[in-house]
């Protein structure tokens, strides 16, 4: 696909040996291509599932495609709930002393015929995995993540797969707010509300990112969101087509193989450190491109009322503040 020559992991990612990566849902799609990329530079990737069957099968996967001299790892990884979150995270800080590249790259994906499902508290099941366990997850990784940014020639990032979709649909309301209200909102009024839905929790994403940015400020982490662009994964599949727009469609569609390429630019990359200035807090395009994220996305007020509404929920559940 012309968006993908301009980056070739095999040829553009320096030795990543030594390194040690967290990738969610990778056990399939973006996630799993993902993976293979970094471990076939060397790297120690932790492959984050929640199904335990699917995750070690991927790891076989891996294995028999091949991964050079880098090492793939079955992670049971749950963000379902932000305790589950937790108690993924905790399985991982148990296993390791160091963590170099979190991707956030699991998620629920929208669906036209999903049902109006809800998770604990009234929060809808997309809110509840898409943005509060992945903020648990991260938030309980925090500390290892500054640990490691402190030690001589440490290169330490966090990357949250976003999607382009926070530009549309009810993600695009100038007037959104981030109350707990909205984190319960299934935007039934909405034309597709499961579209809507998932685009309010991308939003999610990238206000995120970007708060972390400013909040990791002192610490050396680079933190990043993205859209991987359109790629032929379970959110491509699950709709049928006609004519020439399913031809167009495969057409377009970048196999998972290319789709992975902006996640693993940005968790590999020596460009991204270079030049840490302009890339910690961006918005990359395929195959890494900076772009302006959506205005509501760049909203300060937005990204603390997300923050703070989130924490002072954690809080509620016992789970502790914001950060550490």
């Amino acid at each position: 696909m012309f968006w993908s020559r301009k980056f070739n992991p095999a040829k553009d990612l320096p030795d990543l040996a030594g390194k040690i990566i967290i990738v969610t849902g990778a056990n399939t799609g973006i996630g799993y291509a993902t993976a293979k990329h970094l471990a076939r530079k060397g790297a120690k990737v932790f492959v984050g599932s929640r199904s335990e069957e699917r995750g070690k099968n991927a790891v076989t996967k891996l294995q028999e495609e091949g991964i050079g001299s880098g090492e793939v790892i079955y992670l049971h990884v749950d963000i379902g709930t932000p305790e589950l979150a937790k108690k993924s995270a905790e399985g991982f800080l148990g296993k390791e002393t160091r963590l170099d590249v979190l991707v956030n790259n699991a998620a629920i994906i929208w669906d036209a015929h999903q049902e109006n499902k809800t998770a604990q508290d009234g929060i809808t099941e997309m809110m509840m995995t898409n943005h509060i366990g992945v903020f648990q997850f991260t938030k309980t990784l925090i500390p290892l993540l500054i640990k490691t940014a402190e030690q001589p020639g440490s290169d330490v990032r966090i990357i949250t797969v976003s999607s382009n979709a926070h530009r549309s649909s009810a993600a695009a309301d100038p007037s959104i707010t981030f109350s707990l209200d909205t984190f319960k909102d299934h935007h039934t009024s909405a034309s597709v509300p499961s579209f809507a839905r998932y685009t309010v929790t991308k939003l999610a994403n990238t206000l995120f990112s970007n708060t972390l940015t400013r909040r990791l400020s002192s610490s050396g982490i680079i933190c990043l969101s993205l859209h991987p662009g359109f790629v032929n994964t379970s959110i491509s599949t699950r709709f049928s087509f006609s004519g020439a727009l399913n031809l167009l469609m495969r057409v377009i569609a970048m196999a998972p193989d290319e789709g992975a390429y902006t996640s693993v630019f940005a968790a590999g990359s020596p460009v991204i450190r270079e030049q840490a200035e302009e890339y910690n807090g961006s918005y990359l395009e395929p195959p890494g491109r900076i772009t302006k994220p959506a205005p509501n996305a760049l909203k300060v007020e937005l990204q603390d009322e997300l923050w703070n509404t989130t924490g002072k929920y954690l809080e509620d559940q016992g789970l502790g503040p914001a950060l550490p």
